[in-house]
């Protein structure tokens, strides 16, 4: 019996992928000896459908110019980001989109997040951080420390590479100040309980920063359910470009005095996106998300039923992961 008829007989409702490979040209490709590529990249990253390669192609040749002038193909690359910013709202489950910003990748974006945050601390304050967590999201938080900000660290259980959440609420305390977690290690795959993290951090009064860049691929991420301040991912880990996006609570981006030129508006979320965005990346994102969103169309109905407070694009991109 073939690896796939196998997986029909265990799990009857396992679909026939066949048209989805399709879509992906990196896995029609063969080496010299006409050997099928396999990739186990994934914790770096994911190949892209079509669908995403047409999109960024489309936008250099019929959308290629700056925003905000008075011309079809910049008012088209205006439309292309705010619709981009819709979808990752969507995507994410965000009250607005004006709370997407874009930045080249999470790291970049967490560094610009974390300098603006850092000009409301004060020495003593407390940022905790995980020893689970990749050091894209301790190293911009350390670097705080010049400023006299304590970093204190979440340590994590070897034996099934899970968080200490004992030692980690025994840590927060009345300066706490923000707590930085991974939703999901890269490393080891831990899911990590972002919600009771985010309860604890509510309660001290805290803000709560999440990488979701290994998380968004394998599950479906509402950050309204979850209840942090900000979650940040990375596009090229679901099927898209290399772009990252940041969601936060907009009352939260708007307090924050952001590191920017001057012809940039002093307001979410283009105070964070200072000089020229990857637009041919943001319109590739923009099909990554329709991309998902089609798959939980097609082959996602058996889980719609369980968000049936969400409609359209939204539903389907949750059933889809």
């Amino acid at each position: 019996m073939d690896t796939l008829s196998s997986k029909r007989v265990l799990f009857p409702s396992v679909p026939d992928l066949t048209s989805v490979r399709a879509q992906f040209p990196a896995l029609q490709r063969t080496d010299s000896r006409g050997r099928p590529y396999v990739f186990f990249d994934g914790p770096g990253g994911t190949q892209v459908p079509q669908s995403v390669i047409d999109a960024v192609s489309d936008y250099l040749k019929r959308s290629n110019a700056n925003t905000h002038g008075l011309y079809e193909t910049s008012r088209r690359t205006d439309h292309i980001i705010e619709e981009a910013r819709q979808a990752m709202a969507d995507f994410l489950n965000a009250p607005s989109a004006d709370e997407i910003v874009f930045g080249p990748n999470m790291t970049t974006l967490t560094f610009t997040i974390s300098r603006a945050i850092g000009r409301m601390l004060r020495p003593g304050d407390e940022i905790i951080v995980t020893r689970l967590d990749h050091d894209a999201n301790i190293a911009p938080w350390a670097a705080l420390q010049e400023l006299g900000v304590v970093v204190r660290y979440v340590d994590f259980n070897p034996e099934d590479c899970t968080l200490d959440m004992m030692g980690f609420q025994r840590l927060i305390g009345k300066r706490t100040r923000l707590i930085a977690v991974g939703y999901a290690s890269n490393a080891v795959g831990t899911i990590n309980d972002v919600r009771t993290i985010a309860e604890w951090a509510r309660a001290a009064g805290a803000w709560l920063y999440v990488d979701a860049v290994h998380y968004a691929p394998h599950g479906p991420i509402d950050v309204q359910a979850i209840g942090c301040d900000f979650l940040v991912c990375s596009v090229y880990k679901f099927f898209g470009p290399h772009v990252g996006v940041l969601w936060g609570r907009y009352e939260v981006l708007e307090r924050l005095q952001a590191y920017k030129v001057r012809p940039v508006e002093d307001r979410p979320p283009d105070k964070f996106e200072t000089g020229t965005k990857n637009h041919e990346g943001i319109a590739g994102a923009m099909a990554a998300v329709d991309y998902l969103a089609e798959i939980g169309s097609r082959y996602g109905t058996g889980f719609a039923s369980q968000y049936s407070q969400l409609e359209g694009r939204r539903r389907n991109l949750k059933a889809a992961l």
